[in-house]
């Protein structure tokens, strides 16, 4: 009586995942594109981008900033940092 409730639960467990993987899903690409593009290209407008301008330099310091602080920080975690290589 055990091996044939192991088998049946062992024979449902198998067979639960394949149907799973079978069902069609409830979401059709025809509903899904039917709005939007296939191809979206977004290029910077000539009014939007400015590249010399004073905002686009306060974004860059901020990052120059950023980077240099993240250089201190992930230089003194590497002298902290103990590897055994010869253990």
């Amino acid at each position: 009586m055990r091996l044939i409730l192991k088998v049946g639960i062992t024979l449902a467990l198998a067979l639960i995942p394949a149907m799973a993987i079978a069902q069609s899903s409830p979401i059709t690409s025809a509903e899904v594109s039917a709005g939007m593009p296939e191809n979206v290209r977004v290029q910077p407008r000539a009014s939007t981008f400015i590249p010399n301008s004073a905002e686009e330099d306060a974004v860059q310091n901020r990052l120059t900033i950023f980077n240099e602080t993240q250089a201190v920080q992930d230089a003194l975690f590497d002298r902290r940092l103990t590897i055994c290589r010869g253990c």
